[in-house]
């Protein structure tokens, strides 16, 4: 089985920025103010092309093998590239570096053909060997994204253009590795060769880069920012019509704002409460996008001690909540609620439904005959979430007091949230989140979050029929099999009260009105494909 290993997100997740999708939507949205004025910018000359973004925190390494966070995506994506990729707001897979490829009936080997004449930034060319060397590294750091190798068992080159990838036995998700963000990426041998050093090339990667992508890294200051050069033997189309990108650290989302609103930077990918972005909606120089995004905000019930520890409660929690009101108050218009265990696109919408008709009285009668002392909940929400959860919790807390609990509501740093599983005499009965998957396969958010041996499975609420499920999924080699039994995990752990879900979020980028060509990803979340941007 594959095991999934924590992934460390900064603190600065910011939901607020947020809305909500409407399940299974997969279109993009963008809005101006009515009636607005203004001419579109004229085409910026050659010399001046210079995009200006904000990070609110620093980003992980940029080293592709060690990279495992949601902020940095935007440097990782557009330096370093993969055999294959999402298409736009899309789970479909299309070609990257791979302009084709075959899977073996087994499911065990995958054939690349590559794309010809593809140069690393240092010059030298990317090849079947060069794969090889890239999937070796990757086994050799060994770091969180290493996981998605396990299974494979060996390469080879036939011919320059030719990668075979041998694995030991099915993994459904595969290709959705290769396609994630966090996916294996092409790196140069030649530099890995010459700073290798005794950590496999780590300490060159930390702030310099090695990758085939539209830009490479020309300054990576810890703490200030970073600046990306556009690459002039980049192979693709479109080329980047924008020479330089500088990214600030700006940790205040209110500074970012006025740097916005003043011409200091472009756009806002994450960060801006939701009264905020509506303000910049009637703003005609500012431009609202609006995208899919693999952001899921659930509850999960402690199963080992406290009131959730009797099942009855956490399965009549199900029935509990008015869920589509609940979101439409905290997120106003732009909320729609959840009805699948899974983020949205994952499955068709008729599986793993996570939708019962409202019932407010079974929890409410359930605890009129508990004693006083099981009715005291600890409801936790993890802390990198902004304004929104603690609103939420707040919102559900109320509705859990007026069935006769009594709540106490508390935010936990998201260090802490992560290393719950490692200390569960520390877990609070209720803990309320948002994250999302590494990909946009269902084993990678049902396996990771909701798995008996998921590493953030944080309050450690499983059922093994739900596992044993999840491992036929895994192992499965058609579509149907993969979705049969994922929607079968589903309907499991739907059923066991483990978890509740609330929303699939969508992603909202406020940028100056002029920028053009915005192209988003399902699983990169506050990201936008850096070389389809343009003037006008």
């Amino acid at each position: 089985m594959i095991r999934f290993r924590s992934r460390r997100l900064v603190a600065g997740l910011a939901v607020a920025a947020l809305s909500l999708a409407a399940c299974g939507g997969s279109s993009s949205k963008s809005t101006t103010a009515s009636g607005g004025g203004g001419s579109t910018p004229a085409q910026l000359p050659v010399g001046s092309r210079v995009l200006k973004l904000a990070f609110n925190a620093n980003m992980q390494v940029p080293d592709p093998d060690i990279f495992y966070e949601v902020e940095g995506n935007e440097v990782t994506t557009s330096v370093y590239e993969g055999l294959v990729r999402y298409k736009p707001d899309s789970p479909e897979i299309e070609g990257a570096l791979a302009d084709s490829w075959t899977v073996s009936p087994d499911g065990t080997t995958y054939t690349f053909k590559l794309h010809p004449g593809v140069k690393f930034h240092d010059g030298t060319e990317m090849n079947a060997k060069s794969w090889q060397a890239d999937f070796k590294r990757r086994t050799q750091v060994n770091s969180a994204p290493a996981y998605m190798l396990a299974d494979v068992t060996s390469t080879a080159a036939p011919d320059p253009l030719t990668f075979v990838v041998h694995l030991k036995q099915p993994v459904s998700p595969f290709l959705d590795y290769l396609a994630a963000p966090y996916g294996p990426k092409a790196v140069s041998p030649a530099i890995l060769t010459a700073h290798a050093g005794s950590d496999f090339a780590q300490n060159y990667l930390k702030d310099h880069d090695a990758g085939t992508g539209p830009f490479t890294i020309s300054k990576f200051t810890t703490d200030v920012g970073y600046e990306l050069t556009r690459f002039d033997g980049y192979w693709g189309t479109p080329k980047p019509y924008f020479e330089k990108v500088e990214i600030s650290i700006i940790p205040d989302i209110t500074t970012q704002r006025l740097k916005l609103e003043g011409g200091e930077i472009d756009m806002m990918i994450h960060g801006l409460p939701i009264a905020d972005v509506e303000s910049f909606r009637t703003n005609n120089k500012f431009v609202v996008h609006d995208f899919p995004v693999l952001l899921k905000t659930v509850v999960a019930t402690n199963p080992h001690k406290g009131p959730f520890k009797n099942r009855e409660l956490a399965k009549a929690l199900r029935t509990f909540f008015d869920k589509a009101a609940i979101v439409k108050e905290i997120y106003q218009t732009q909320a729609n609620v959840s009805t699948q265990m899974y983020p949205v696109q994952n499955l068709p919408l008729d599986l793993a439904k996570d939708t019962d008709v409202l019932d407010t009285s079974a929890l409410t009668n359930l605890a009129k005959s508990l004693p006083s002392s099981d009715k005291n909940i600890d409801f936790a929400y993890s802390q990198d979430e902004g304004g929104t959860l603690p609103r939420l919790a707040e919102v559900l807390a109320a509705k859990l007091q007026s069935a006769g609990f009594s709540v106490k509501v508390r935010g936990l740093p998201i260090a802490e949230v992560f290393d719950l599983p490692n200390h569960p005499e520390k877990a609070p009965d209720l803990l309320l989140w948002t994250f999302n998957p590494d990909a946009a396969h269902p084993d990678t958010w049902v396996r990771i979050f909701m798995n008996s041996a998921g590493a953030i499975n944080y309050l450690k609420c499983s059922d093994p029929a739900a596992d044993a499920a999840m491992d036929k999924g895994l192992r499965s080699v058609t579509k149907a099999d993969v979705q049969k039994y994922y929607g079968q995990a589903g309907d499991i752990l739907a059923a066991s009260g483990c978890f509740i879900t609330l929303a699939d979020n969508r992603e909202l980028v406020v940028a100056r009105k002029g920028l053009t060509g915005f192209v988003h990803q399902l699983p990169t979340a506050y990201t936008i494909r850096l070389k389809d941007l343009k003037e006008g």
